[in-house]
């Protein structure tokens, strides 16, 4: 009509008003920034976990507690497990000898240094056997108070029930020990010392994955604890390579310098080894079940 504007409408887009355009776009953008950002994240907790690794470490002080540890090992746990080796017809220096693969002189060493523990069962008495008990279940203590340092749960309540685990922990370690040696001295001659080392890490992820269940008293789950138990089964196969190549001169060398107190320092640093191990599986185990958690609530 006249007087109307006939100025045409523009042409149809497909795309919908610009401000609906312009927030497709940053949602676009938000949504191509996630994995970018999740990226870089991991990136970052990569690069931050051997200070983070070290920091737990340091804050349940693994150095001094393995020194404990391996004070605690020679007075109170080589005892009791010499005398229950001799009573199932064992030997502990041969437990101690295989773990260290030792070669035949400083195996000979060793054994000068502790005795069999034949006499010691023959003349133990009932006074004798309470200490040896009770010494076992304080190694267990020490244990059970590690864990729960690292994996922050608090004690559990109940003095019957800590003996209870405890108790079954030093009869679950004594049966690990005498099938440990039993299993490692069967393969030897078949297979040699690689096959000794992997054994090893099969039997020690094993033990101190369900160990680690138990002496947390079951608040931690199976699943949990089994990075745990495969680090510190890869670290006490590792200082069982470690110790091959380098414990047998320590032991000979420290026993012709100093006699048997020589020999004792090489155990002692073996033991000291041990303890670390057990604290690295662990630390490892608890930082790898919190990153596995970040990265759960990072999807989210």
């Amino acid at each position: 009509m006249p007087g109307e504007s006939t100025t045409p409408d523009p042409p149809a887009t497909g795309r919908g008003p610009p401000r609906l355009q312009s927030q497709t776009t940053a949602l676009k953008g938000r949504v191509h920034a996630r994995p970018r950002a999740r990226a870089l994240r991991d990136t970052l907790t990569r690069v931050q976990a051997p200070g983070k690794y070290w920091s737990r470490l340091t804050a349940v002080d693994f150095m001094n507690s393995s020194f404990a540890f391996a004070a605690l090992a020679v007075i109170c746990a080589f005892p009791f497990l010499a005398v229950i080796s001799t009573i199932t017809g064992g030997d502990v220096r041969e437990a101690l000898i295989t773990r260290m693969g030792l070669n035949a002189r400083a195996a000979r060493d060793v054994e000068r240094l502790i005795a069999s523990g034949h006499e010691a069962a023959a003349t133990l008495g009932v006074f004798g056997a309470i200490l040896l008990v009770l010494g076992a279940l304080g190694m267990a203590s020490t244990l059970q108070s590690w864990y729960e340092r690292i994996y922050d749960q608090p004690p559990t309540k109940g003095v019957l029930k800590h003996l209870a685990y405890q108790a079954a922990g030093v009869l679950a370690f004594s049966a690990y020990i005498a099938l440990d040696v039993l299993i490692l001295n069967a393969v030897r001659p078949v297979g040699g010392r690689p096959l000794v080392f992997a054994l090893t890490f099969v039997l020690s992820a094993l033990f101190w994955w369900c160990s680690a269940y138990f002496i947390l008293y079951r608040r931690v789950g199976w699943w949990q604890l089994l990075p745990a138990g495969v680090a510190t089964g890869l670290c006490i196969a590792g200082l069982g390579v470690f110790s091959s190549l380098l414990f047998s001169d320590q032991v000979t060398s420290g026993e012709k310098s100093y006699g048997p107190a020589g020999v004792v320092l090489a155990v002692m640093s073996y033991l000291v080894g041990f303890g670390v191990c057990l604290h690295l599986g662990a630390v490892f185990g608890r930082m790898w079940n919190d990153w596995r958690s970040t990265r759960a609530n990072g999807r989210d």
